[in-house]
């Protein structure tokens, strides 16, 4: 087995045990803290839990690689013999093979003579508290004069090896969408002493999503709703219905006109049932812009690796995003073949495909010239 690939196993295995969640990583930042301190990096830890691992190669700029730290509350049942050790916590979206990766990386980057200076970034919270702000706030990218910057996704449906990307959008702008409709309780046989919420709450469904899918039927975008809680009994009219769904899109002007929309249809509602509604969006997550002359950099460097062209992107959402609106960069997926999707309590693939993984990102080292 190659000597890479056998130490990205090792470290997928030793951290797929120990998954957490968010920012509070401190097991797996201590697995982190202690395998980059034999590799000669200037290690420094951003609160809660990042970690920073610099390489001076005496060079006026710096390229920047970025792995994901955090796990997800799912209780795992892959049947793997490395499973996690932290009941309802589980590496269900890989990032333990993000996190081995740019470890095995951080391994051999002394051996090398690269053209720019290099800044591994280890992320926390990437799936549910934007992380990526506490390393861009940390001035860490201005600081060590960062001037481009790359990261890797496992994925699923592709072929075990592949390395794969596009120019230009490869993911969606994202935001939960959380909706209340406030009513009036009176019991359902006097209607007319009570708003119904529930009422007003399907309408506003089945309103705007056939108005957004209608009118923005030429751009890839997703609207919808998981989630529909209203009333206490069945002879009580409601007073109140929850709702939480999901706005994506590609493009800014786009999210914030069909945010427009759906507001509008919902003022519609109100002004005919009298219930009032209230919007909530959690902070959102912008599109994952892949910059055109970085993702040619990231197609020549593959070599003679296994390299395609995504035709579309995906409705997915990604936290590396908040890096590119700061800075050049492209993100890649590593294909895995894997018959178990993302986010599955099942999820586990064969390991082997780390490899090129390890190696797209040496090649990235190698040969990415300074501006």
């Amino acid at each position: 087995m190659d000597k890479l690939l056998k130490r990205a196993i090792e470290h997928r295995r030793a951290l797929h045990r120990i998954p957490e969640i968010g920012f509070d990583l401190a097991e797996t930042q201590a697995y982190v803290l202690n395998v980059l301190k034999e590799t000669g990096a200037e290690i420094e830890t951003l609160s809660p839990s990042g970690v920073l691992a610099y390489y001076d190669f005496g060079k006026s700029e710096t390229l920047a690689l970025r792995a994901d730290m955090d796990a997800l509350p799912i209780e795992e049942q892959s049947g793997v013999d490395f499973a996690s050790r932290h009941p309802g916590k589980m590496h269900a979206c890989g990032h333990d093979a993000h996190l081995a990766m740019l470890l095995t990386v951080a391994e051999h980057l002394r051996s090398l003579c690269p053209p720019t200076n290099v800044l591994l970034i280890f992320q926390p919270a990437e799936e549910s508290g934007c992380g990526a702000t506490v390393i861009i706030d940390s001035g860490a990218l201005e600081r060590f004069r960062v001037k481009s910057i790359y990261a890797c996704h496992v994925w699923p449906s592709l072929p075990k090896g592949f390395i794969a990307s596009r120019p230009g959008a490869l993911m969606a702008m994202t935001s939960e969408l959380h909706v209340t409709v406030k009513g009036k309780s009176s019991h359902i046989a006097q209607p007319e002493d009570g708003i119904d919420a529930l009422y007003a709450g399907v309408q506003f469904v089945g309103r705007s999503k056939p108005l957004i899918e209608a009118k923005y039927a030429d751009v890839m975008h997703l609207y919808g709703y998981g989630r529909f809680l209203s009333g206490t009994a069945n002879n009580i009219i409601s007073n109140e219905t929850k709702m939480a769904g999901v706005l994506r899109a590609f493009d800014e002007d786009v999210f914030d006109a069909m945010l427009s929309d759906i507001k509008q249809t919902a003022n519609e509602v109100a002004r005919e049932t009298g219930a009032e509604f209230d919007f909530y969006l959690p902070k959102m997550y912008p599109p994952v812009i892949n910059d055109v002359l970085s993702f040619e950099q990231l197609r020549k460097l593959a070599g003679s690796l296994p390299f395609m062209e995504l035709e579309k992107p995906w409705l997915i959402a990604e936290d590396f995003a908040c890096y590119l609106k700061a800075i050049p960069g492209a993100m890649f997926q590593l294909g895995l073949s894997s018959p178990t999707p993302l986010h599955s309590a099942e999820f586990c693939f064969d390991e082997s495909a780390l490899e090129n993984g390890v190696r797209m990102f040496l090649a990235l080292i190698r040969n990415t010239p300074a501006t």
